[in-house]
């Protein structure tokens, strides 16, 4: 019996590494995903409050919850993501969405945990990076560092397969991952960062609020953006949450505004004004600094 021939990379699409893919310098269409095994880090509400920031920036934008789960983007934004119901075969109904991107000036998609494996090999099969360049598009990929092996191994296969064929956010969520220790200083930050990946450092929200907000959702049984907490009296939020809610959004606001080149097309980033640097911060004040001395001597 003959033995059968192991498919190469080279006629197997699947089997291909995409790092190679060209960069198409002026970006004219964006997706942004998340690629990771571990769910439960933050990343919906994350997409929540970035669609929120897309549409309050002037983006067109459009977005695909892919978490069957929890479906909390689709409910959240219903206007503007769909939410895709998963069938035997995942990686087609991904595929439909990639040739999708040049529709929109961003594509968001949400995916569920554990699809990290399903949205690179539907990359492969097309792909993707290098049909992105040939259409001025290019892809952003979100990663959520933290100290368990097997998922920082999940990551580095990812970075390895995808490499500088797409934009790279790292982002830190402290409520949900409170260290990165085995992420800091390692080599696979230094690749990232010569890959010119940039930081999404999440602000925490007040726990008293947060936890408010999930019993208003409870209580209404479905989820609601942090837009329509502040802009939909119907959801009667209380008025102190509210003005906690909305610091903790214009915070959030800022630092997407920091990094808008890898969430955002070219043209639509360069328009966003750089964040005003915050005023350094006061020294403790001495008894009697504030007051002339000089004058003493009048007396």
């Amino acid at each position: 019996m003959s033995k059968t021939k192991e498919p190469t990379t080279a006629n197997n699409p699947t089997n291909q590494n995409l790092s190679a893919a060209p960069n198409p310098g002026t970006v004219e269409h964006r997706l942004v995903v998340p690629i990771q095994t571990r769910g439960n880090l933050g990343k919906s509400t994350e997409a929540i409050a970035r669609g929120e920031w897309m549409t309050a920036r002037g983006v067109q934008w459009k977005g695909y919850d892919l978490d069957v789960s929890n479906r909390t983007v689709s409910t959240a934004l219903p206007d503007q993501v769909s939410f895709v119901p998963m069938s035997a075969e995942p990686e087609g109904h991904i595929v439909r969405i990639l040739r999708a991107v040049t529709r929109n000036e961003v594509t968001l998609i949400d995916p569920s945990a554990h699809m990290d494996q399903t949205i690179l090999r539907a990359f492969r099969m097309v792909r993707f990076p290098e049909m992105a360049a040939a259409a001025q598009a290019r892809a952003t990929v979100m990663i959520y560092p933290l100290d368990e092996i097997s998922d920082m191994d999940d990551i580095a296969r990812t970075v390895d397969a995808l490499g500088a064929s797409v934009d790279w956010v790292i982002v830190r969520n402290p409520a949900r991952i409170p260290t990165t220790k085995f992420f800091d200083r390692s080599p696979l930050e230094r690749l990232l960062q010569q890959y010119g990946a940039v930081r999404l450092d999440l602000p925490p929200l007040l726990t008293d609020t947060r936890n408010y907000l999930r019993t208003q959702e409870a209580r209404l049984g479905r989820a609601f953006s942090p837009g329509q907490a502040l802009n939909d009296p119907s959801l009667e939020i209380d008025l102190g949450h509210q003005l906690i809610l909305e610091e903790w959004i214009d915070d959030l606001f800022t630092r997407f505004d920091a990094i808008a080149s890898h969430l955002l097309p070219t043209a639509i980033a360069a328009r966003i004004p750089a964040p005003v640097a915050p005023a350094p911060a006061v020294a403790g004040n001495r008894r009697g600094s504030s007051l002339n001395l000089e004058n003493d001597d009048e007396r």
